[in-house]
């Protein structure tokens, strides 16, 4: 089952000038709730968050918070920062920093990244793909949820593979609350290549299980 499975989630949130900031703010609400039925308080699951947008911003490490409810004020208390979109140096950020014991990362805990994103990036592009293999080699596996794309291809370059499972794409920032089953799914039944290339089944993710 799902509820003693343990996680160490990083998520990724586009905080660019496309985005805007009355839909950053529906970013923050889905987060909230994505993680509602997380295992956070009995320390299952340790969640933390990065914002990007020119430059990235640390907003808190995995193991900064303890309870869901200072996890859920500290993302209430997310600023909007407008820029551009450098996608490479988030992903960076998230595979050399934050998934660090130092920081929170537990050995032999699955290490699972969730990036928002309603934009392809326009800084540091050509290191945006490379950036995710890097972070995918170290064993962090990656779902996108790409928001009005009409090219995914640089998505479809960071996601985990296969690309249809990790992937998800929305047209409109009010329909990410309609994702959230889909992701939870996914998340409790994903399926992990091992070195061998046989497929595991975990259910890393959640106290209690979706009624789809």
């Amino acid at each position: 089952g799902c509820s003693d499975t343990q996680i160490d989630l990083v998520v990724i949130l586009d905080a660019s000038t496309s985005v805007t900031e009355p839909n950053f703010k529906l970013m923050l609400e889905f987060l909230k709730d994505f993680l509602s039925i997380a295992d956070i308080d009995r320390g299952n699951v340790r969640v933390g968050v990065v914002i990007y947008s020119t430059k990235d911003h640390i907003q808190f490490h995995l193991n900064q918070y303890r309870s869901k409810q200072d996890i859920y004020n500290a993302i209430d208390n997310i600023p909007y920062r407008f820029g551009s979109t450098n996608t490479a140096d988030a992903l960076k950020t998230m595979h050399t920093e934050m998934f660090t014991q130092r920081n929170g990362d537990r050995p032999g805990v699955d290490n699972i990244c969730v990036l928002i994103t309603d934009g392809i990036s326009n800084i540091n592009s050509r290191r945006t793909i490379p950036e995710a293999e890097a972070a995918r080699s170290k064993n962090i596996h990656i779902y996108v949820i790409g928001i009005g794309l009409t090219d995914l291809r640089e998505v479809d370059g960071i996601a985990s593979k296969p690309v249809e499972e990790n992937r998800f794409a929305v047209q409109e920032f009010d329909e990410l609350s309609a994702m959230k089953n889909k992701v939870f799914s996914s998340l409790c039944y994903c399926k992990y290549f091992d070195c061998f290339d046989v497929f595991v089944i975990t259910c890393p993710f959640f106290h209690v299980l979706l009624l789809l």
